[in-house]
């Protein structure tokens, strides 16, 4: 069981956690993983960061909220690895318009891509 503690301000609204690496349960620094709290079963997504407290976990509000935990409480949780699946997802849904809006343009340069080369092939063949 960890302290809950509050981000920075620079980190607010990111989907952000930090925790000490002894915490993280072998998701890289930077990774995606779904953190649970193992009391309420209540989950969330987030990307995890380091910190030097081994002692707390350091969530912004709306990542505190969804737990239902305020600052100073502690916290039991497990820190799982996130699959690919479960990352596109996250992307395309963050609320952090700094993350969804790079992803929905990549899924449509990939669509507008994909259409291209079947009307590329389409009209070769049909020649």
């Amino acid at each position: 069981m960890l302290t809950v503690k509050g981000l920075d301000s620079r980190e607010w609204g990111t989907s952000r956690v930090r925790l000490h690496y002894s915490h993280r349960n072998g998701v890289q620094r930077y990774g995606l993983g779904k953190i649970t709290n193992t009391e309420t079963g209540k989950s969330v997504v987030a990307v995890i960061l380091g910190h030097d407290d081994i002692q707390g976990i350091y969530m912004d509000f709306d990542t505190r909220d969804e737990f239902g935990v305020s600052k100073g409480d502690t916290l039991a949780f497990d820190v799982t690895s996130v699959r690919l699946p479960a990352k596109l997802w996250w992307y395309l849904t963050i609320s952090d318009p700094l993350v969804r809006i790079p992803a929905w343009l990549a899924v449509w340069s990939i669509i507008l891509g994909v259409s291209g080369i079947c009307f590329s092939v389409a009209s070769i063949l049909g020649n």
